[in-house]
C-alpha cells in the first residue's frame, strides 16, 4: 500500500478550500519515511503536526523499554502493545517524553496535539503537566472495535478527570487543565443498538462516510443543530486504509463542509486551536448537545431520532423510534471512579473500559435485542400517565417533537395526544420530566427494564437507586417521586404530572 498517496491527495483536498488541519505522525512516521519533509514544505501557515500515541518498536527502543509485540513485526495492533495501558505508569510517562522530546528534536517546536484510539488519564495528565500540550483526542464509543470496548463517555470536548480519561472531572481540583474531544464523528442516532455491520462515523471509507445523506445530516447537526455551549467533529481519515478506499468520499466531504460553512459561524481550525478556544471559554466541562430529529439516513418506514445531552456530572439519551420515545442511555461520572487500567497494565486483547451507568440501553438489553432483533427485552426507560380512574397508559408521540435551549439548560418537547405535550428538561445536574395539560391529579410513571442479571442495580429505596460496578457504589436520587424494585427494573411513580431525577453526586 503506498502510505504517501493519501497524505498528499488529503493535502490537495484540503488546500482546495483553504482549511486549517492537524496532521498526526505516529512515532515510526515521525523519524522514518518522507512525511516530516512533506509537511514541511506542503503544509500552509494555519495547519499543525502533532503526536498520534500508538506505540511501536521504534518507540520502545529509543525509550529504552522492551518491545512486547510479535518479535517479527515492528508494529503490534494488540492492546497491550499497541496502547499506553498496556505498560505500567512509569512507562507511560516515559514513553510520552521520549514521543516530545523527539518531536521537538525532528520539527522544531513542541507538539500541542496527541491523540490516539485509547488514551488514559496518566499518559494525558503527562502530556499536559510537563509538556503543556493544549488538545488531545479520544475515540469514540465502540463496541468491541480493534480488540477495546469503551462506552458511557462524553460525546464530545470535556476535562478529563485525572483518575479517568473516560470521564470528565466533577471537580476543577481534579481536572486536567488540556481537553479531550472525541474522534470520528459518529453517528448519534443508529451506533448505539450496534444494528450496522460497519462503522457508523463520517470516515471516508464507511458506508456512513460516503453517503450523502449522512454527510449533510451530521454537518447541519453541528452548524445549526441545538447544540448548547459546543459543537465540535472531527474529519478525516487515517492513511493506513488507503486512498482507494477514500477517494470518493474524501473530497465530496470536503466540498460539503466548504458549502456549510459559508455564511455560518462554523469553524473550521486546528484541534490545538480548539484546545487553546475550550480553555479560554470554559473553566470547567460544560454542557452540550448532539440533536438529530431527522433520521440520519433517511430512512422513511420507522425513523430514527435521538437527542444527547452531557454536562460534566453526566450524559442522557432520549431516543425515537416511530411514535415510541424512550431514554435510552443514562451514565453519571464521579472523580472517585478510576478508569479501567489506571494503574494495572492491559495483559490482553478484546478489554472493556465502561463508565458508571444508571442505564445501559445496549449492555442492559437481552441477547435477542442485542443481536438485532426486534423481538426481546429492551432496556430502557418509557413513560407513561396514571390518570384519575388509576388507568395506566403509555404515552406516544404524536408528531415530531421540537428542542430548544436556555442556558444550560435543554427542553425537549414532545406532542402527544389529545393537546397534551410531554418535556425533557435537561440541564447541568437533573433531568425533569414532566407532562403538560395532564388532569392535577394524574401521575406519570418512569418505567425501567432491563435485563435484571447484566445491570448494575444492586438495591432500590424510596427515593434512591443504588448501583454498584466493577466494586464501585453509585446512586441516582429521585425528587417528587417514589420507587419500587420489579421484576424487570424499577417503576418510578411521580406525585403528580412531574419527576425529578437528580444526577450529580450532591444532587
Amino acid at each position: 500500500m503506498d502510505l504517501m498517496l493519501p497524505v498528499r491527495e488529503q493535502m490537495a483536498a484540503i488546500r482546495k478550500h483553504g482549511f486549517a488541519a492537524t496532521w498526526l505522525l505516529q512515532y515510526d512516521a515521525l523519524v522514518e519515511g518522507p512525511f516530516v519533509e512533506f509537511l514541511k514544505d506542503e503544509m500552509p501557515p494555519n495547519h499543525e503536526v502533532g503526536i498520534w500515541f500508538e506505540m511501536n518498536r521504534r518507540i520502545c527502543d529509543d525509550a529504552g523499554i522492551a518491545w512486547r509485540g510479535n518479535p517479527a513485526w515492528e508494529w503490534d495492533y494488540h492492546v497491550p502493545v499497541a496502547y499506553a495501558i498496556g505498560y505500567p505508569p512509569a512507562e507511560r510517562r516515559k514513553l510520552a517524553d521520549t514521543a516530545m522530546d523527539t518531536f521537538r528534536r525532528i520539527v522544531g517546536r513542541d507538539a500541542k496535539t496527541v491523540a490516539s484510539w485509547n488514551l488514559d488519564a496518566v499518559s494525558v495528565a503527562h502530556f499536559s503537566d510537563v509538556h503543556k500540550v493544549d488538545a488531545f483526542g479520544n475515540c469514540r464509543d465502540q463496541l468491541a472495535t480493534d480488540g477495546f470496548t469503551i462506552w458511557g463517555g462524553p460525546i464530545a470536548g470535556y476535562y478529563p478527570s485525572r483518575q479517568n480519561a473516560w470521564s470528565p472531572a466533577v471537580e476543577r481540583k481534579n481536572q486536567i487543565s488540556a481537553p479531550i474531544f472525541r474522534l470520528l464523528g459518529q453517528d448519534p442516532v443508529y451506533y448505539y443498538d450496534n444494528t450496522l455491520p460497519y462503522p457508523d462515523t463520517m470516515e471516508p471509507v464507511w458506508p456512513s462516510g460516503q453517503s450523502e445523506t449522512f454527510v449533510n445530516r451530521f454537518l447541519e447537526m453541528i452548524a445549526r443543530g441545538t447544540t448548547q455551549s459546543l459543537a465540535y467533529a472531527q474529519l478525516g481519515q487515517e492513511n493506513s486504509f488507503g486512498w482507494p478506499r477514500m477517494q470518493m468520499a474524501y473530497p465530496m466531504q470536503m466540498e460539503k463542509l466548504a458549502q456549510i460553512s459559508k455564511g455560518n459561524d462554523l469553524i473550521i481550525e486546528t484541534m490545538g486551536e480548539t484546545g487553546r478556544r475550550f480553555q479560554r471559554a470554559f473553566a470547567s466541562t460544560p454542557a452540550q448537545a448532539q440533536v438529530m430529529l431527522s433520521d440520519p439516513f433517511g430512512k422513511k418506514d420507522a425513523p430514527q431520532r435521538t437527542v444527547w445531552y452531557q454536562s460534566k456530572h453526566f450524559r442522557a439519551n432520549l431516543h425515537f423510534r416511530a411514535d415510541q420515545f424512550y431514554l435510552r442511555d443514562l451514565h453519571v461520572y464521579r472523580d472517585s471512579y478510576p478508569q479501567p487500567y489506571l494503574n494495572e497494565v492491559a495483559q490482553m486483547h478484546g478489554i472493556e473500559q465502561r463508565m458508571l451507568a444508571v442505564l445501559d440501553g445496549y449492555h442492559w438489553s437481552d441477547g435477542a435485542v442485542k443481536a438485532g432483533h426486534e423481538t426481546g427485552l429492551r432496556a430502557m426507560g418509557h413513560f407513561s400517565l396514571v390518570e384519575n380512574n388509576g388507568e395506566e397508559t403509555s404515552l406516544r408521540m404524536k408528531n415530531v417533537p421540537d428542542v430548544n435551549e436556555s442556558g444550560t439548560v435543554l427542553r425537549t418537547m414532545i406532542p402527544l395526544s389529545g393537546g397534551r405535550r410531554f418535556d425533557v428538561i435537561f440541564d447541568e445536574r437533573e433531568i425533569e420530566l414532566r407532562v403538560n395539560n395532564a388532569p392535577k391529579q394524574a401521575r406519570l410513571v418512569l418505567n425501567f427494564e432491563w435485563a435484571a442479571e447484566r445491570s448494575a442495580l444492586r438495591a432500590v429505596s424510596a427515593n434512591q437507586l443504588h448501583y454498584q460496578f466493577r466494586g464501585f457504589d453509585y446512586q441516582m436520587r429521585i425528587a417528587n417521586g417514589t420507587a419500587s424494585k420489579t421484576a424487570q427494573g424499577v417503576k418510578i411513580v411521580a406525585g403528580g404530572p412531574a419527576l425529578r431525577l437528580l444526577m450529580s453526586h450532591d444532587g
